[in-house]
């Protein structure tokens, strides 16, 4: 029987700490569990996992339902869309039967892009190489996470763009239902021998899911992320801070400075593995800082208990600390005597590109 394949490219930047990437490993468990009572899907749908984050790797093989098995996602830091795009279309090439005039291939592969950011990398070779080569043969569907998500780039590849808001979790079961529809429908159709014809009705995402709006503003900076390292035993962390609504976005003209300064506040400390270097962008790019004028909050180390999770070495690198001032980089093994910052000046922080 000819193959429905279908790709879910998966963002794992940092920025998806938290909720989301748990959200997320949720709705992929739960995708192939609801697909896999239906009849047709099982017999046609063949699924591959393709996550990036500064780094790209498929973790799943094009694999039938039956086969398959949910993976747990890993976590970088940075977001490779144009790297992404590149390997997939590898994954196209090398994986996805074409139709010859000798035999008939799989039909049109189904491909979920889901990202919660802007691209990280240089892309735009790898979007005109897919509009001349791919687009035609595939049915892409872009999924922005998040009301902060910016599909600009993205959208111009995809069949379909959509903005997911969803705040809670039964909201993004409904957006998996949804998802599940979309693709059900999808193996309903090539069961018939009819080409494939795109994600089902908006109405029945519940709400949440909106059409891409390219005249709509949306912003990159919805949250920043500081990586440290327990100082007690040395392992890996993620601070994050999502951004505060400004004062104009309330509707509360009441700053006169058009400038208004844009402030985060501390949403958890999470631990994370050391493979999250292995899928972050080198250091060789340059990383982004803050001010920690801008943070509203702080948080503990999940690991020791120390009180302060961003504690910031002469090296620049993140790491928890008590209330002693005696401290020793985790990072860099220096010997430090730890003070609070100025208050009025503040200190710039090195940050993760999400």
């Amino acid at each position: 029987m000819r193959r429905l394949p279908v790709f879910l490219i998966l963002d794992v930047s940092d920025s998806m700490i938290g909720e989301p990437h748990r959200y997320l490993e949720a709705g992929v468990e739960a995708l192939t569990r609801k697909l896999r009572q239906d009849p047709q899907a099982l017999e046609t749908v063949h699924l591959s996992i393709i996550a990036f984050a500064g780094q790209v790797k498929t973790i799943v093989p094009l694999i039938d339902l039956p086969t398959f098995y949910p993976p747990k996602l890993p976590i970088g830091s940075g977001s490779s869309v144009g790297a992404a795009l590149e390997h997939l279309m590898n994954e196209i090439d090398k994986n996805v039967i074409p139709t010859t005039p000798t035999q008939k291939g799989d039909w049109k592969p189904v491909i979920y892009f889901l990202t919660d950011g802007k691209p990280t990398d240089k892309y735009q070779e790898a979007i005109k190489k897919w509009q001349e080569h791919y687009a035609k043969r595939c049915q892409m569907i872009v999924i922005g996470l998040g009301q902060y998500a910016d599909l600009s780039a993205l959208a111009s590849i995809a069949n379909d763009a959509f903005v997911y808001n969803g705040e809670q979790e039964a909201d993004f079961a409904r957006f998996i239902q949804w998802m599940t529809l979309s693709v059900k429908s999808q193996s309903v159709a090539v069961d018939k021998n009819q080409n494939s014809t795109g994600c089902v009705s908006l109405e029945k995402a519940g709400g949440f899911l909106e059409k891409f709006d390219f005249n709509s503003t949306y912003s990159d900076q919805d949250c920043v992320v500081f990586v440290g390292r327990c100082q007690k035993f040395k392992k890996p962390y993620l601070i994050k801070y999502d951004r505060m609504p400004s004062l104009t976005e309330m509707g509360l003209n009441l700053s006169k400075n058009k400038d208004e300064q844009k402030l985060f506040h501390v949403t958890g400390c999470y631990p994370i593995d050391e493979d999250y270097f292995a899928w972050s962008e080198s250091k060789e790019h340059v990383n982004p800082v803050i001010n920690v004028k801008s943070l509203v909050g702080g948080v503990g180390c999940p690991y020791c208990g120390n009180y302060y999770a961003l504690g910031v070495c002469m090296c620049g690198s993140v790491f928890c600390v008590g209330e002693g001032a005696d401290a020793q980089c985790p990072w860099c093994d220096t010997h430090l005597q730890m003070q609070f910052g100025s208050d009025s000046e503040g200190f710039e922080v090195t940050r993760s590109k999400g």
